[in-house]
């Protein structure tokens, strides 16, 4: 289990990263609106070109070829995917999505495949993918203008009119609303729908907006050939503008979502690991005080086994009264130990088995040479008394039965003691 030093790094780290991902939430909120605005005022007229495109492709001018970009190849040798990401990342599946998507469409193709990039996410997965990248694209403006997209668009049209390439497509985000996008694969050039029987391929491919239906005539001034030459390049890198400002859109709502979704759960694991620490705290606090407790149990202990030593080594100094010439008793003089002989102490006995008796009454009369349950029984009241007073004690009223408690023990009946003791209120007899 982690110290609450460490959980609480933990948190703090957490906390940080919420404070970021909060930052980077209202950043992209902000942006989001804008880009969305910017993508919705912008797709009527995209989708509308695209079907002036499609309708001038279905319906060919009489006399006037189709423009270049406007025709389709017999045989599709090799292909260009424009790949569209970004160049930043927390933003949850937004860029592995569409490469992920790209990519298995290339597969499904079956062609080689040419890539450019708009993104550096998009470049660095491809290059590590081993793809042949020929150009790439970033550092876009957060508002991009079309006059920042026609070198991307220049590079994929002369690729095409060249003949280096036969097909080329735009793979990017579309923008459904703000919890959903879509990656989709648009087909560029030539203008026209991509046809194809594999249902993969048809899953990842954009929607082509409705043909009116019937023919239409249309009249160009001052003739068809100059009209075309101007509308169809400027078409086709709408195109590409737009999937552009899709993709942003894309991109900063995704990445609104991930910080919110990233700030709750850090909110939510601050939680857990406040709940963590106060755990560990507790542990710590309830490991310290059984260490207190501990020690003051080995103190105690210590301190009883001594005490207990020095009870049953303590012997009273014999005391000898010494009578005065007149008659009268003189204060009693204290016969050094040094100077009388030498006799056996017994072992002293548990007197506080004697009821009546604890360890200050125990240890008074151990002090008074009372130390044996035989010396107890032969001792009498007077001299208890004033062995209980030499230590201090006061009068205790259960000394008249301490000399037949200790008869019973120093007999070792034990039984008759505690039929004794039975009869024995506070250790006075009734």
């Amino acid at each position: 289990m982690a110290t609450a030093r460490e959980v609480k790094k933990r948190i703090r780290s957490v906390k940080n990263i919420s404070q970021i991902t909060r930052a980077l939430e209202a950043v992209s909120a902000s942006r989001v609106r804008k880009a969305q605005a910017r993508v919705l005022a912008s797709r009527a007229f995209a989708e509308k070109a695209w079907e002036i495109l499609l309708n001038v492709q279905s319906t060919s001018v009489k006399g006037v070829p189709l423009h270049p970009l406007l025709t389709a190849r017999d045989e599709i040798k090799q292909v260009i995917i424009v790949l569209v990401t970004s160049d930043r990342g927390l933003a949850g599946a937004f860029n592995s999505n569409i490469i992920r998507v790209a990519m298995r469409f290339a597969h499904r193709l079956g062609k080689p495949v040419r890539w450019i990039t708009v993104g550096k996410k998009g470049r660095d997965s491809l290059i590590r993918a081993g793809q042949n990248v020929i150009a790439e694209f970033g550092s876009l403006s957060s508002d991009p203008m079309v006059a920042d997209i026609k070198p991307v668009a220049q590079l994929a049209i002369e690729e095409f009119l060249s003949g280096t390439v036969d097909d080329v497509f735009i793979a990017y985000t579309d923008f459904i609303n703000t919890l959903a996008q879509r990656p989709v694969v648009l087909s560029w050039l030539p203008l026209l729908p991509f046809s194809t029987e594999d249902n993969v391929l048809k899953e990842s491919l954009k929607g082509i907006p409705a043909v009116t239906a019937g023919s239409s005539d249309y009249e160009y001034e001052p003739n068809a050939q100059a009209i075309l030459d101007e509308i169809v390049p400027r078409f086709t890198e709408l195109q590409l503008y737009q999937a552009v400002l899709e993709s942003q859109a894309s991109e900063h709502s995704a990445r609104m979502v991930a910080m919110r979704n990233a700030s709750d759960n850090a909110t939510q694991l601050m939680g857990d690991l406040t709940l963590v620490y106060n755990k560990a705290r507790q542990a710590a606090i309830t490991a310290e005080i059984l260490d207190i407790v501990g020690g003051a149990e080995a103190l105690q202990a210590s301190m009883d086994s001594l005490t207990d030593e020095i009870m049953a080594s303590a012997v009273k100094m014999p005391v000898i009264a010494v009578p005065s010439t007149n008659g009268h008793a003189v204060a009693p003089a204290a016969v050094s130990r040094a100077s009388s002989p030498k006799k056996s102490v017994a072992k002293a006995d548990d007197l506080k088995v004697i009821e009546g008796i604890g360890p200050k009454m125990e240890a008074a009369l151990i002090a008074a040479g009372i130390g044996t349950f035989a010396e107890l029984a032969a001792s009498s009241e007077d001299q208890i008394q004033k062995a209980i007073e030499a230590a201090g004690l006061r009068f205790a009223p259960s000394i008249p039965t301490w000399a037949k408690q200790a008869a019973f023990a120093a007999r070792g009946d034990w039984d008759g003691l505690k039929a004794y003791q039975d009869t024995l209120s506070g250790g006075r007899e009734d």
